[in-house]
């Protein structure tokens, strides 16, 4: 799970915001992987999650 949030973590620092099909997209986790990844990154303060027109995860 740590090493997952490294990976995603270093992916998103690319762009600014991602919806959860895009993040999918560039990680190719499966979707246990990608759901705990955020969920730990969230809670270490490192992205937010919010809605706009749909979910949308955020570098901190």
């Amino acid at each position: 799970m740590i090493e997952n949030s490294k990976i995603l973590l270093e992916k998103m620092s690319v762009g600014c915001k991602y919806s959860y099909r895009e993040l999918q997209k560039i990680c190719d986790f499966t979707e246990p992987q990608l759901c705990f990844a955020i969920l730990y990154l969230i809670r270490a303060g490192k992205i937010l999650q919010y809605r706009e027109s749909d979910v949308v995860y955020e570098l901190l």
